[in-house]
């Protein structure tokens, strides 16, 4: 008898500051994975743009075939709201008591905001093959995340940053 197991690990993206954490989980038979993510780096934001500010991060998902298991692993990567936003759809981005509001999306064309798959958001999914049947025991795959301040805000100057946490389930 096989039990499926699900296994859960959690990484921390920042927008605007670099990645703060990894949170692992214990290898079992089928696959070890793991998730690295880089900043969505907005810059200087100009209130006085007509355009929104546009940036991307990306974050990989790194699989290890780990003997006897299955070969095909399916997963998911959900965000977190953020540590200023009460949901994944008005996430603000914090400088001391001030906010900018700001959003991660699936998409370019960022109509897909990320978050856990509820509210109207998305989750980002993928598969991938890991195992000595197709020469890969270890295998990465890498997803770019939108992010956008829209335009015309008026923030207070300040260096502001939030910090998303990136949970991988698989």
């Amino acid at each position: 008898m096989r039990l499926r197991n699900k296994r859960v690990r959690a990484v921390a993206l920042a927008a605007i500051v670099p990645i703060l954490g990894l949170h692992a989980a214990a290898a079992v038979a089928g696959a070890d994975c793991s998730i690295s993510a880089s900043s969505v780096n907005f810059g200087t934001y100009d209130p006085l743009l007509s355009r929104p500010d546009d940036s991307a991060g990306t974050v990989t998902v790194t699989c290890n075939y780990v003997p006897p298991g299955s070969t095909t692993v399916s997963y998911t990567v959900a965000v977190s709201n953020g540590l200023y936003g009460s949901s994944a759809t008005t996430r603000r981005m914090a400088s001391g008591t001030s906010r900018l509001g700001y959003n991660v999306f699936n998409d370019a064309a960022r109509s897909q905001v990320l978050g856990s798959g509820t509210g109207g958001t998305v989750v980002a999914r993928g598969s991938m093959s890991v195992g000595p049947g197709n020469g890969n025991s270890s295998r990465s795959v890498t997803h770019t995340f939108y992010g956008r301040v829209p335009q015309a805000l008026d923030p207070a100057p300040g260096a502001y940053n939030d910090t998303l946490v990136l949970t991988l389930t698989y």
